[in-house]
């Protein structure tokens, strides 16, 4: 099936409702437990509002899954496997820190970690924030409800919302005893294990515990060390503890831990560099001029083959944990709620500098261990009325510490510097540096929903943040390295050469805080019984980053915080007895002050910037229909049109870098895919004892994005589409279901992210997941 056809099928699905071309995605968000079959007219709740709100009578974009579709989802179960489900949001990167999330086009620019940059796509996890993005590749426990919202969520959600927000809820104990089991084997030895329990101790207190352990072989062979790397191990676990003492109380305590490791992390070689510039010159020397003076020679792969070559370890662990207190308290008519919480997130690389059997860069990483806390007040109306209110305070802090080593080899004298140059100048320098960014953030907040029609609703919502920025640098260079006096001809400069390659000195504090105001305006008008009209200003805001690195002149290491103003006008819909459920939404964002990584190649520092404007406009659409009995069906897509409208000083794509900067102004926006779709459904039908079979697919399209910042048309990944399948039996009560299935049917080959090493000679690039296939077991007591 081409990607043409499978485009074209998905416009054709959205087209047989709406006319015109720009369409997208706006899933319909469910209830910790409400059904997901349109047919029933079970009220869709929103959890992201705080209050329970029908998604039908809410003026704000959503996208969720529904536990069908949770439950449909072949082995991983992430933030990544949302693009599957919610074409306007993407992940990418290439290693457990490296993690960039996006929504139209918005929240971090693509492909690249800065620690003193904030992320723009905010995730919430039972209320908490996680301000770390590497949540996005560790596996989801015991998830009841996930929804996505949509464009800036600041006057609620807050802190770095400025793209929308992640709202994931777990499980919550029972005063019934239950339990659930699921396991699954597939090819490359993948085995994923989960179990969870609930268990009343008393009339008034319950626990739950879950696990999970997730392991699998590796899918990409290493020919020098000969093993095959990209092997994962997760495991996970969480203890909820829930005391009612009364009805009007209800207190909750969490903690969760989980770690992931394995050989991961890692790009292989997509292309070479060409040695002629768009202008007609030669660069001086090219990879293969590089690698001949070392006498290394690139594997015969081709691109989308599964090798590399890289000499150096790439042991990879994450450790992530925290614990939460929930306190709800009803007084009068009004909800109290509290919410204390503390967690950790430390990362332990090894990551090859070069990517290739090459031993120019042993070592290159960064390591951050991070830890936060985090305490909310809020007060929120608890009875229907025309007027509905949420206020709150909110206090946040975060510390980290981050390591960073660079590791010189042997080759990299000659590859760097000159192909004459003694192999020991630079073998075994290390340049470490210690960076401690921290933040203190104190808000206030407060949003109100007037119905002075039966029809007609007004919302506003302010919030005034706080935000203290500081952090330090420390910088020193290490290593067993060759005395100068013995490296010949290069002894009188050396010591100068290994300065600029691994600096030391330079240790500062700084320190800055600033305050902004964010809020929204939003129209409601319910035209029917079921459909209603919506239009939205948002204005937003993400934090001022603080820019930790050698500092050199002119170079300021506070960078200004990006101001969204966000436009939206929405339909929701739903028809033919709630059969057919349908959403739509129109956006139109403006990015002032956009932060972006910029590479100074003078000093050998990466560092932020403010890019200048960005704009994201487009549409999108989502079609929910249960046409008959047993069988659903979904049709989600976006149309996004993202760019730079003003970045006038851009670092420029390799082939242009013969030019000092480059005015890359009116280009796509890079990481956006201009068209991305799904389609989703299931047929069940019973086949006698109380069982059903069932048999289902998806279908996920994307098409062409740039991978960097400066849109590098050697990072432009092309287009791929991802076909899923599963068939399966269950029982009708759902206490047990086996199932068959496949990801990535066809075994399209295509790139997650591309990046351009202009100092290795080469394009590196993240592999997608071949197919896999495997059988599930789950049951439920």
């Amino acid at each position: 099936m081409s990607s043409v056809l499978l485009r074209s099928t998905l416009l054709a699905a959205s087209a047989l409702i709406v006319p015109g071309t720009a369409w997208a995605a706006d899933a319909a968000p469910v209830a910790a437990d409400a059904a997901a079959d349109a047919s029933t007219g079970t009220e869709i709740v929103v959890t992201g509002r705080y209050k329970g709100d029908d998604v039908s009578k809410v003026p704000i974009a959503i996208t969720a899954l529904t536990s069908q579709q949770i439950d449909s989802v072949p082995g991983d179960f992430n933030i990544r496997t949302l693009q599957r489900f919610s074409p306007s949001l993407s992940v990418q990167g290439f290693s457990v820190r490296n993690q960039t999330i996006t929504i139209r086009g918005l929240g971090t620019n693509s492909g690249q970690a800065n620690e003193g940059l904030d992320q723009g796509v905010g995730i919430y996890i039972d209320g908490v924030y996680y301000a770390r993005t590497g949540t996005a590749v560790s596996d989801l426990l015991d998830v009841q409800s996930l929804q996505v919202l949509r464009g800036p969520q600041g006057t609620l959600f807050g802190k770095n919302t400025v793209a929308g927000a992640i709202d994931i809820r777990t499980r919550e104990p029972s005063f019934t005893p239950e339990g659930s089991f699921g396991l699954t084997y597939g090819n490359y030895n993948y085995i994923r294990a989960q179990a969870s329990a609930s268990v009343p101790i008393s009339d008034t207190l319950a626990i739950r515990i879950a696990g999970s352990s997730n392991v699998r072989d590796g899918t990409i062979y290493n020919s020098t060390y000969k093993d095959k790397w990209d092997d994962r191990h997760s495991y996970s676990g969480k203890l909820d503890v829930l005391w009612k003492p009364t009805d009007t109380t209800k207190v909750r305590l969490i903690g969760d831990y989980g770690t992931l490791y394995g050989t991961i992390g890692f790009t292989t070689v997509a292309s070479v560099l060409s040695p002629t510039l768009a202008n007609g010159t030669k660069v001086a020397r090219d990879f293969y001029a590089k690698a001949a003076s070392v006498g290394y020679t690139l594997p015969d792969k081709g691109e989308f083959d599964r090798i590399t070559d890289i000499n150096s370890s790439h042991d990879q662990k994450l450790n992530t944990g925290g614990v939460s207190l929930h306190v709800d308290q009803e007084v009068g008519n009004a909800i109290l709620t509290a919410i204390t919480a503390y967690r950790f997130w430390n990362y332990f690389p090894h990551y090859d500098g070069d990517q290739t059997g090459a031993e120019i860069y042993g070592n290159s990483t960064v390591g951050p261990h991070q830890k936060q806390f985090s305490q909310e007040l809020r007060i929120s109306s608890a009875t229907p009325g025309p007027l509905q209110y949420t206020a709150g305070l909110y206090y946040f802090w975060q510390k980290q510490t981050n390591y960073q080593n660079t590791v010189y080899g042997k080759d990299a004298a000659k590859w760097l510097i000159n192909p004459s140059g003694p192999d020991a100048l630079l073998n075994g320098l290390e340049a470490n540096a210690i960076t401690k960014p921290e933040t203190n953030s104190y808000a206030a907040f407060g949003q109100l929903t007037w119905t002075f029609t039966p029809r007609l609703s007004v919302t506003g919502g302010l919030r005034y943040t706080w935000e203290k920025k500081s952090g330090s640098y420390a910088a020193t260079q290490d290593g067993d390295v060759a005395a100068v006096s013995t490296l010949g001809a290069y002894a009188a400069t050396a010591q100068a050469i290994r300065n600029a390659y691994a600096p030391s000195g330079g240790d500062y504090y700084v320190s800055k805080g600033a305050g902004n105001v964010s809020g929204l305006l939003s129209l409601n008008y319910q035209a029917t019984d079921n459909a209603s009209f919506y239009a939205t200003y948002s204005r937003g805001y993400k934090s001022a980053a603080v820019n930790l690195v050698r500092q050199n002149a002119g170079l300021d290491v506070f960078i200004k915080p990006e101001k969204v103003d966000a436009f939206e006008l929405g339909l929701k819909a739903q028809l033919f007895q709630n059969r057919l459920t349908f959403n739509t939404a129109l956006f139109w964002t403006n990015v002032d002050n956009y932060q972006a990584n910029i590479y100074d190649t003078d000093n050998r520092v990466t560092y932020l910037s403010n890019a200048g404007k960005v704009r994201s406009r487009g549409a999108e659409v989502d079609i929910r229909a249960t046409p008959v009995e047993g069988l659903t069906l979904t049709a989600s897509g976006a149309f996004t049109d993202a760019k730079y409208v003003r970045y006038t000083n851009a670092l420029c794509p390799y082939a242009q870098s013969y030019q000092s900067y480059c005015d890359i102004s009116g280009q796509r926006l890079s990481g956006v895919s201009k068209w991305a779709g799904s389609i989703w459904g299931e047929y069940a039908t019973p086949v006698g004892g109380g069982n059903s079979a069932y048999v289902g697919g998806d279908v996920a399209y994307r098409s062409s994005f740039y991978s960097t910042v400066n849109d590098d048309p050697y990072a432009k990944a092309p287009a791929y589409t991802l076909v899923g399948a599963r068939v399966g039996v269950r029982a009708d009560k759902g206490n047990w279901d086996v199932s068959v299935w496949a990801a990535n049917l066809l075994n399209e080959k295509y790139w997650n992210t591309l990046a351009v090493s202009s100092t290795v000679g080469i394009v590196q690039g993240v592999l997608g997941d071949p197919r896999t296939y495997g059988v599930t077991l789950r049951t439920t007591f």
